[in-house]
């Protein structure tokens, strides 16, 4: 019935402009950090406007696909190692979802294409788009609402989707690696017909997993058309579909053997408290979109873009109860979660350019609407008849499946989410000066129905939300650029205080920011820098006892961030991020231990280095070190999570037109790390040495 309703929308939506025209998008890499975007159709994920990062009065970096192959990126983890401000693989060994915090506010939801990759937040069925269908990573920090909707307030991650060209390029990737991976995947794109071009994406990939016994494989279909039905009209329409039968669940162990030494030492990289014999997870996703572009004449123009997602999932998994016999039996309870997702979301945007008198106008109106149905069931053992595992001397073969108690605890749920927002902007421009007026209202509705341990209940939400931003930016004759920014996000909050019994209102953010960007005329030095100050509103926060639960937290975030590009000479390039965060609990009547703490998952401290040297016209190499600084053990902050610092390595070599033979390390020393915890009994060890070689032909 969704897909059904779903057409008929998206149909009558098509239908109103199907006589209209809309320009392709025309992506020009200028060099490996940065890609230049031009075209009145373009919408970058800053503004849904043509300003590229530099242009734009907000902290706004885009990592292009040379970079992304350059490094080996599978993941958007992966692609945030380096991007200042940004904490990414807080859980590293697991590969189910991307987890990250950017500027101290944890993430788990990305962005495809400009439209969110659909998710319930409630749960572990999170899609997941592959670097490989990836033109590029585009990160817009701070909140995002006023174009997005509901969003976290640290920032989003939107990935680009390789589109088709008419031009004939065709490319094989095949693959090998440490923890026996094996790659091959294909690219491939041209013209039809005169007025038809495609892509056809399609990747095969299996490796163990850092964790011992451990395994992960993946399958990717992507192909995509592109209809050219007039000088200005433009239909594009994408399948994307991806079967992960087995990926890496987050396995936490406990900080006695992690972050401090147990009675037989420190646990090994690859340290697994699971079970051969139940851990998995498996999932499959397809996503069904287009995007329809239309040029009214030079001034007007209209998109719309649409996406359809169903997917599944099984996770069996184990969590830690705690230690015995000392510091060597690790007490475990086994789950499982069985999932299920289907909705769409579909983006409407008209912008509009005028001038009056001297100060051009980029008018944007844009309406949003996004429903998602899913199921979730979930079984425990709550740690019966469970056999615990010796660290000290794993065996990781100790479950019967049969024999596991999982009807100990049952639940059945069912979720309805329905999202709408309207948004308009006025991005005005006079001479050197840009500024940006955006305002959006959301309404968000939600339906739960559980069922827990055989006691029913029914959850209902319905919420809106105001959402504004103000930018502005002045570039001198010198290139110099400075700006300044306030923007605002929301989060909708299920649940009702305690004490006043009225529902819960969305959680909200805001936060002002102030920055400088530079570029010289010959793009051969880039700088910019930012502080910001964000606040996160209207958290629900509980005493220690969970009796009390009320609105009333909040969380400060105040930081640094600094990025520079050097071109040395015509041989070399270096660039160099810093960041410096202060963040803190601010306000919790209900646990006042809690104020001045540092939220867990967030160094506080980054900095980096990447460089670039081009030995010949065929030879490339390329390194990177990067310092992550400590993080805390947990809420409390009864200790801190040592820091660390990382070398990468790459290198590539063109021994003909068509071949190219690719390298890439990361962590070079394989120096041992603790990459996150949330309290002493739950903590994720660091990823460990990761060796690739690739050969890439193209014809």
């Amino acid at each position: 019935m969704l897909f059904k309703s779903t057409f008929n929308f998206s149909l009558l939506s098509f239908s109103i402009v199907s006589s209209w025209c809309f320009a392709e998008e025309n992506i020009n890499t200028e060099n490996i950090e940065v890609i230049e975007i031009h075209g009145k159709s373009y919408r970058s994920t800053g503004t849904k406007s043509g300003l590229t990062p530099m242009e734009s009065p907000m902290s706004f970096e885009i990592y292009d696909n040379k970079l992304l192959q350059l490094r080996q990126v599978d993941s958007v983890n992966e692609a945030l190692r380096y991007v200042p401000g940004v904490t990414p693989e807080s859980r590293g060994v697991a590969t189910l979802f991307d987890q990250y915090s950017i500027r101290g506010f944890e993430s788990y939801r990305n962005y495809y294409d400009g439209l969110p990759l659909q998710y319930n937040l409630a749960y572990n069925l999170a899609p997941q788009v592959d670097a490989f269908a990836t033109e590029s990573v585009e990160v817009l920090k701070g909140p995002t609402s006023v174009l997005y909707g509901s969003a976290p307030p640290g920032g989003m991650v939107n990935q680009t989707a390789k589109i088709p060209q008419q031009l004939s390029q065709h490319a094989v990737r095949a693959r090998l690696g440490t923890n026996n991976l094996a790659e091959l995947a294909l690219d491939s794109t041209g013209a039809m017909t005169e007025n038809v071009n495609y892509r056809f994406i399609a990747l095969g990939r299996s490796r163990d997993g850092q964790q011992v016994t451990t395994e992960e494989q993946r399958t990717i279909i992507a192909p995509s058309m592109t209809f050219e039905i007039g000088d200005k009209t433009s239909l594009n329409l994408n399948i994307y579909y991806q079967d992960d039968p087995n990926m890496l669940p987050s396995s936490s162990l406990p900080g006695l053997g992690t972050v401090y030494a147990a009675s037989y030492g420190k646990l090994d990289a690859d340290a697994y408290a699971g079970d051969k014999n139940w851990t998995m997870f498996e999932r499959e996703i397809s996503m069904v979109g287009y995007k329809f572009n239309h040029e009214f004449d030079n001034n007007s123009t209209f998109l719309q873009n649409f996406r359809y997602t169903q997917g599944e999932s099984t996770l069996r998994n184990t969590y830690g109860k705690g230690l015995a016999d000392g510091d060597k039996i690790y007490k475990r309870s086994a789950y499982q979660t069985i999932e299920d997702i289907e909705g769409f979301v579909v983006d409407n945007q008209y912008a509009l350019q005028l001038n009056t008198g001297s100060i051009a106008h980029n008018l944007l109106i844009g309406f949003e609407y996004q429903t998602l149905d899913s199921t979730f069931e979930y079984n425990d053992t709550f740690g019966n008849n469970t056999p615990a595992i010796d660290l000290s001397q794993p065996d990781y073969e100790l479950f019967v499946v049969d024999q596991l108690p999982l009807d100990t605890y049952h639940q059945f749920s069912r979720l309805a989410q329905q999202q709408r927002g309207v948004y308009i902007q006025n991005e005005l421009s006079q001479d050197a000066f840009t500024a940006i007026m955006g305002l959006r209202y959301d309404d968000f509705s939600s339906l739960s129905d559980d069922n827990e341990g055989g006691y029913e209940s029914e959850t209902h939400i319905n919420q809106h939300e105001l959402s504004m931003r103000l930018a502005a930016i002045y570039t001198l004759d010198n290139g110099l650029a400075p700006y300044l920014s306030y923007s605002e996000s929301f989060e909708p909050t299920a649940g009702k205080d305690s004490v006043t019994g009225k529902a819960f209102k969305p959680t909200t953010a805001s936060q002002i920011e102030a920055g400088i960007k530079y570029q010289n005329e010959s793009a051969s030095t880039r700088i910019t820098a930012a502080i910001f100050d964000l606040n996160k509103q209207n958290m629900v926060t509980s005493t220690p006892d969970f009796m009390k639960k009320t609105q009333s937290g909040e969380v400060k975030s105040k930081g640094i961030e600094i990025s520079i590009f050097q071109q040395i000479n015509d041989s070399a390039d270096i660039t160099a991020n810093m960041t410096q965060l202060d963040i803190s609990v601010t306000k919790n009547p209900n646990d006042p231990s809690l104020i001045g703490k540092t939220p867990i998952w967030v160094a506080e401290q980054q900095a980096s280095l990447w460089l670039n040297y081009y030995v010949s016209a065929d030879f490339e190499l390329n390194g990177g070190v990067r310092y992550v600084g400590e993080s805390q053990l947990d809420k409390h902050n009864s200790d801190v999570i040592a820091p660390y610092t990382l070398i990468d390595f790459a290198a590539s070599y063109d021994f003909s037109d068509q071949y190219q033979l690719g390298l890439a390390v990361s962590n070079l020393t394989d120096k041992r790390y603790v990459g996150s915890c949330v309290d002493i009994r739950r903590c994720w060890m660091g990823a460990e040495r990761s060796i690739e070689l690739t050969l890439n032909a193209s014809f």
